[in-house]
């Protein structure tokens, strides 16, 4: 089934694609604000699109049903989670990729975000596709090991890692974990610290800017 989400349309028409994942619990609406926030340049016709998880029984959780990519098992050390959730679940932005690409939009225009474990989402879907993409924004998140392919598929996609200091839900070594692996296997990664908990930051906000600037040519 389709995943829900929100779409945000540029003036004109798009030339570049965003997707943006939100975390566990949470909604696509969270992070709809930034496409304004952001103020990307007008020229670059950036068209947002924010999908919703699923609702799902959340073991770590107490079971309860939420908004959820995939179901956790375990926190510690590692997440232990349902990696048949996350297989399912990057299919499905796969398909929203699919269908960017059949709306003329190329591959090297279209960029992953992910906070938290949309941000684990973004890495396997990323990480795996056939496609490379113009770049994979991972925010106070972590790397499930299964995620990496035998063989670096996309080890020319920029990808940008950003933590919080304080994170006290994500540890902060998580994802400098995740920059190290990358970067061991070629990949082009970067990793930025903020001082911040779990969640997102103006000064981040500025970085993200930048970044994306860059990369909507």
């Amino acid at each position: 089934m389709p995943l829900n989400a929100i779409t945000v349309e540029p003036e004109q028409a798009a030339r570049h694609c965003i997707i943006w994942l939100h975390g566990l619990g949470a909604g696509p609406e969270d992070f709809v604000p930034l496409a304004k926030q952001l103020k990307l340049p007008t020229e670059a016709a950036v068209r947002f699109i924010f999908p919703a998880a699923p609702e799902r029984a959340v073991t770590v959780n107490a079971g309860y049903f939420m908004p959820a990519w995939y179901d956790i098992l375990a926190f510690s050390p590692q997440r232990k989670i349902n990696q048949q959730h996350l297989e399912q679940v990057s299919q499905d932005i796969g398909q929203i990729i699919e269908q960017q690409l059949a709306q003329g939009i190329p591959s090297e225009n279209i960029i992953l975000a992910g906070f938290s474990q949309g941000g684990a989402v973004a890495y396997h879907c990323a990480l795996n596709l056939k496609h490379g993409l113009g770049g994979l924004l991972c925010m106070s998140t972590y790397l499930v090991s299964e995620s990496l392919p035998k063989q670096p598929l996309q080890a020319n996609t920029p990808i940008l890692i950003q933590h919080g200091r304080q994170d006290d839900v994500v540890a902060p070594s998580l994802g400098e974990q995740a920059y190290q692996q990358l970067s061991a296997l070629g990949y082009q990664a970067e990793f930025s610290l903020f001082d911040m908990a779990h969640s997102v930051s103006p000064s981040q906000i500025k970085a993200i800017k930048a970044w994306l600037s860059a990369r909507l040519n």
